[in-house]
């Protein structure tokens, strides 16, 4: 007879002798953990950024797709508007965010080399600073149609540092004000008494020293056209020098698209009393050619004015020129000499677009000068510099994933159920940050709130690293002990952040955008994951055969089973799984009738197959093999580590009928 524990199905054993083995196995069965489909909760495609090593800080916890359209082509600047109150509430989060944090993330999982967020534009317009909004641009780097990433946090997330990437700088918002050399572009160069620097908003009094001046001084506007700065080139803050001849330029490199290169767009104000003979604004893009944006070359003052005011001589009742401020093409009369229509001492804005078809595929400069002569104070106002752009829009919106990483290996019956899950980024809630719930087969609740940990003492090995886990040794928390017949259980896991939920209870939970709110699943949630187990016993049978190999009269030609016969004997244990079965062990009393021959063991995959050394030695098992045999006094002992799904293994041993044996 023999014996199988736990879930191991009785079968008899095949035997042509008239005598029995008493034949006892035990084995300790393992768990069948049934991993549900992945959900790409913890994404690859793209890999989540990170600067530096997953769990250490800074982490992003959200990101949006931004989808270029096909057509754009490499080094265009593509532009968009962010409204992150829409973009975090299609998460269903909320909170305060931190300026800091953005990030555009090209499709090869690279941050773009120029790129730039700007708090105080939006749509095209001046903005409220900290209104959770603004204007995003960079520079393309793969041609579209491509997918880029906007990444984004909240400040109770961990504050993030500046971003490191340097920025286009055509609106001059990156800069402090006072700066001569804003971002992106070369320092400027020239007569030293003459502006050249970044400024905020502001109204500046300006006294000119040209004789016969109207008004000598006046109360000017140095507001930018959008944001909160712009840049003066020119002579504002002191006379020009008597006598001479000075200039400024500043100068930055642009490089072009190959193809659908575009426009260069240019937005500038002129401020005093010169004209158009004397003090000037030229723009020119320099590359195998020369284009001339605004300046004398191109003309056209009427609709690019580069000087205050039209004309070469003392403004009069009916002739335009210098003497006044922002005149114009206006003589003092009130007429129009050229047919603009900027009332007296307006301050306007004006604008030019050229094509760069001419400079496609090339590095050009673009060179800003300000020439100003002797007196009548001139200066000009630079902004929302641009060029070939490319407005993209926002898609996806997505928050940082959670992956459970565990149970997925077999465990054996009444141990704790270790959880594991790795993480995109480090939760941050303040309390439990990252917990588990187990659920029944027909999903009750079974136990919830199990506390996951990072501190490298919990099964987690390193702390501060991705893994969060519990290993049941928590003493307030532990987790289920995990039995037999456990069929489509599930783990649930909860990785929190720190922002409050649009959505009711669900405080640190990152919605899908669109998904139902109400239920706290995978199925509605970045960071939550769900693994389904069952929990099943290995299925084992084991048959026992025999078969003479010789007799005392036969030989071995047709061996009859008779006293003093030799009798090959064969146990073999199969496993028809679906676990793999662990510590397995048998025993076999021989009779008082068989005589067990010394050194005949063997062991393998089957009984014909069985070639592996074992013998008498109760120390057995140095083959390797994870197979021990071997015999004490009459009883012959099986031993293997673990038997796999489909696997069989069998011990083979020889046994000789004594004389006395009946018949």
């Amino acid at each position: 007879m023999f014996l199988i524990m736990n879930r191991i199905h009785w079968l008899g054993i095949t035997t042509r002798m008239n005598w029995r083995s008493s034949l006892w196995l035990f084995v300790m069965l393992c768990l069948v953990v049934v991993p549900s489909p992945a959900r790409a909760n913890l994404r690859s495609s793209p890999v989540w950024y990170d600067q530096n090593a997953v769990g250490t800080a800074p982490d992003w916890h959200f990101r949006a797709a931004i989808n270029v359209p096909a057509g754009a082509s490499i080094n265009s600047t593509i532009k968009l508007d962010a409204d992150f109150v829409t973009i975090a509430g299609s998460l269903g989060a909320q909170g305060t965010l931190d300026l800091n944090s953005f990030r555009i993330v090209r499709p090869n999982g690279t941050l773009a080399a120029r790129q730039e967020f700007s708090d105080t534009i939006f749509a095209g317009a001046t903005d409220a600073t900290n209104n959770n909004r603004g204007e995003i641009r960079f520079i393309l780097e793969d041609s579209g149609p491509a997918t880029y990433w906007l990444y984004f946090d909240r400040i109770g997330n961990g504050a993030k540092p500046a971003n490191p990437q340097p920025r286009i700088g055509g609106n001059f918002e990156a800069s402090a004000s006072g700066t001569a050399q804003p971002s992106g572009w070369n320092f400027p160069t020239g007569t030293g008494v003459l502006d050249a620097e970044v400024r905020p908003a502001e109204t500046v009094s300006v006294t000119t020293d040209g004789p016969g001046a109207s008004p000598h001084t006046k109360s000017t506007n140095g507001n930018p056209l959008t944001g909160a700065f712009s840049y003066l080139i020119g002579a504002r803050s002191a006379n020009e020098t008597s006598g001479l001849t000075t200039s400024r330029t500043i100068t930055r490199t642009i490089n072009v698209p190959a193809t659908n290169p575009g426009n260069f767009t240019i937005r500038w104000r002129p401020e005093g009393w010169d004209s158009e003979q004397y003090d000037i604004l030229t723009v020119d893009l320099i590359g195998a050619t020369t284009v001339q944006v605004v300046g004398p070359a191109y003309g056209n003052y009427e609709t690019a004015p580069f000087s205050p005011n039209f004309g070469s001589g003392q403004i009069s009742t009916s002739t335009s020129g210098y003497g006044n401020y922002n005149y114009f093409d206006l003589t003092t009369g009130g007429t129009h000499t050229l047919g603009m229509t900027q009332a007296a001492e307006s301050e306007v804005w004006f604008t030019r677009s050229v094509s760069l078809a001419a400079f496609a595929g090339q590095t050009i400069t673009l060179s800003i000068t300000s020439t100003n002569i002797e007196e009548y104070r001139t200066w000009f106002h630079i902004d929302d510099v641009e060029w070939s752009v490319v407005s993209a829009t926002f898609s996806t919106a997505q928050g940082f994933g959670v992956n459970i990483t565990s149970p997925t290996i077999p465990i054996a019956p009444n141990q704790p159920l270790t959880i594991r899950s790795t993480v995109d980024a480090t939760p941050t809630a303040a309390t439990n940050p990252v917990t588990a719930n187990i659920y029944g087969g027909g999903g009750t609740l079974v136990q919830s709130g199990i506390k996951l940990f990072n501190d490298g003492t919990h099964g987690d090995a390193v702390a501060g690293d991705a893994l969060w886990a519990n290993d049941g040794s928590d003493a307030v928390n532990p987790t289920i002990v995990a039995t037999t017949n456990m069929t489509n259980w599930q783990v649930r896991v909860f990785a929190r952040d720190s922002s409050t939920s649009l959505i009711g209870a669900q405080n640190g939970l990152i919605r899908g955008p669109g998904s139902g709110a109400a239920a706290e699943t995978q199925a509605n949630f970045w960071n939550i994951d769900e693994q389904a187990y069952s929990v099943e016993g290995a299925a084992l049978t084991v048959t026992k055969t025999s078969a003479p190999i010789s007799d005392p009269v036969s030989g071995a030609t047709n061996p009859k089973a008779i006293p003093g016969a030799v009798m090959r004997y064969c146990i073999l244990i199969a496993n028809a799984g679906p676990a793999t079965a662990s510590l397995v062990t048998a025993t076999d009393a021989l009779p008082v009738t068989l005589n067990y021959v010394a050194g005949s063991m063997r062991s393998g995959a089957s009984c014909d197959t069985a070639t592996t050394v074992e013998d008498d030695d109760a120390n057995d098992g140095g083959e390797g093999d994870g197979v021990t045999g071997n015999i004490v006094g009459a009883t012959l002992n099986f031993a293997s580590a673990t038997i796999v799904n489909t696997q069989t293994v069998a011990l083979v041993f020889d046994a000789i009928i004594d004389d006395g044996a009946n018949f």
